[in-house]
């Protein structure tokens, strides 16, 4: 039994079986990642912190702990490069911050305890600093794990299936808590319950999901520190990381108050704010597929070239769902961004990962996507923190276009533009987004198209995926209709 526990934990040369066995549980280890997120993250998160009275500058803190943690990345990226064990890193480190979600769970349980949300931030960084250290070692091994010419496919397939049990498990969380007739902290206690439970799972996952062997860097005597100065030698690379620093900066500074926004800006009820949310994930299940085909046969910079700007659009348009309060026109608005955002987020987040490990050499990845992701970290983890630090600032600020009609019998007041509070940051990160663009047409790739062919074979695509899911039915109905035919038949050679 040892010997097969340290044959499963060391990298060694993988068969062909053993690459399909791991492809499939690294698609359940997707699924797991995603409900502990779906459950522990997000809105929800939110709403736990205001229920334990937290200041904005706070909720833009844990907001940004997925980026900011990602500094961990660099001692992990070193220790990859040393040692070139990247499961034996992966699995201890991101375990022991997973064993944090129990003890978030126990404080949603009572979140009156004194410094409530000085626990809350506390526990929160650990379960991060764990998923972020494993983050090197795992993109890493999934570089040398995965076969590159499946690499769109498998991840845009691998996306469908985490957008699909995020779905679920957000939908779900927004139907029982309409039904929830005690104390909300305490279904928010049991969601994190039920995602601590999920969390021991994912070690079994990561304990099945074979590592290759490493490929060995070139100059590999050379010092750590030179060889991350090399990565931004590599100007092409260094394009890219501008591009996503720029981005994650702009997006993250206005995104992860969307949902404050809603909850007190326009009082709606976290419900509504996780229909939106699976509202954006239906969508994103449904186009990740094509976009992943359009990955393999095109390339990723096409796809961010015409997926940015749509996200961008759903930015802008936020600042016109409360002009100036919310108005007959709020819901049906803010359907169309979650639902404009569904669309261009699949794209986004397919692209954004498979453009930094197609440019990362080979050797080299753990190197190069360690300060991708160091560099990404600090500029998306900066944004919400400046974003909540300020919102008080602004809570009392606006600014206001308007049209006067004056006569000697008559006077009229037409508001034409209207900004207070949120609305600045809106306002700002749509203009900083925009200009981050610039860097992303300085990135070389191959198989660059124009975004007219982009959109057009997203178009084709997407219909032809369409019509397949009309027929899905008449299948379904082939299929048993054969199967009930050949049991027949076996049952009268008998």
């Amino acid at each position: 039994m040892w010997t097969r526990f340290k044959r499963n934990m060391s990298p060694h040369s993988l068969s062909e079986q053993e690459v399909t066995s791991s492809l499939s549980w690294l698609i359940q280890d997707g699924i797991a990642a995603q409900l502990m997120e779906s459950l522990t993250a997000g809105p929800i998160l939110v709403a736990l912190a205001l229920s334990m009275g937290a200041s904005n500058a706070l909720i833009g803190y844990l907001v940004a702990l997925p980026f900011l943690t990602n500094l961990a990345q660099f001692p992990a990226a070193y220790l990859v490069d040393k040692y070139h064990a990247r499961k034996w890193l992966a699995i201890p480190v991101s375990m022991s911050g997973r064993m944090c979600i129990p003890l978030i769970a126990c404080l949603a349980f009572f979140p009156q305890t004194s410094g409530a949300p000085f626990w809350l931030a506390l526990f929160y960084t650990g379960r991060y600093i764990g998923a972020s250290f494993a983050g090197a070692p795992w993109n890493s091994w999934m570089k040398d794990l995965i076969p590159p010419q499946i690499l769109g496919r498998f991840f845009s397939r691998r996306l469908k299936w985490v957008m699909a049990a995020s779905l679920c498990a957000t939908l779900s969380s927004a139907f029982f808590l309409n039904i929830w007739p005690y104390d909300k902290n305490d279904f928010y206690g049991i969601l994190i319950s039920i995602a601590a439970v999920i969390a021991v799972y994912s070690g079994y996952i990561y304990y099945h999901i074979q590592e290759p062997l490493m490929e060995a860097a070139p100059l590999l005597q050379e010092h750590f520190l030179i060889r991350i100065k090399k990565v931004f030698h590599d100007q092409n690379f260094t394009r890219l990381m501008l591009f996503l620093g720029s981005w994650n900066f702009s997006v993250n500074l206005a995104v992860p108050f969307f949902t404050v926004f809603i909850l007190q800006g326009l009082e709606l009820s976290l419900s509504f704010v996780l229909i939106l949310t699976t509202l954006t994930q239906v969508i994103s299940v449904l186009v990740m597929g094509t976009w992943g085909k359009i990955s393999d046969n095109f390339s990723n910079k096409s796809i961010l070239q015409v997926s940015a700007p749509i996200y961008i659009l759903c930015i802008f348009l936020f600042l016109f769902t409360g002009i100036p309060d919310k108005h007959m026109l709020t819901i049906p608005l803010l359907i169309l961004i979650y639902a404009l955002m569904g669309i261009a987020q699949a794209g986004i987040t397919l692209a954004s990962n498979n453009i930094a490990l197609k440019l990362a050499p080979k050797g080299s990845a753990a190197i190069y996507l360690s300060v991708n992701g160091t560099l990404n970290a600090a500029m998306a983890g900066t944004a919400p923190i400046l974003g909540g630090l300020f919102a008080d600032f602004f809570a009392h600020k606006e600014m206001s276009l308007n049209l006067i009609w004056s006569t000697a019998t008559d006077f009229k007041d037409f508001t034409l533009f209207y900004m207070h509070h949120w609305d600045f940051f809106f306002l700002f990160a749509t203009i900083l987004a925009s200009c981050s663009l610039a860097f992303l047409k300085r990135v070389q790739e191959k198989g660059e198209v124009t975004e007219k062919i982009v959109i057009s074979s997203f178009l084709s695509e997407f219909s032809k995926s369409l019509n397949a899911s009309y027929l899905l039915p008449y299948k379904v109905f082939l299929f048993l209709s054969r199967k009930k035919y050949k049991e027949n038949l076996e049952k009268k050679k008998q």
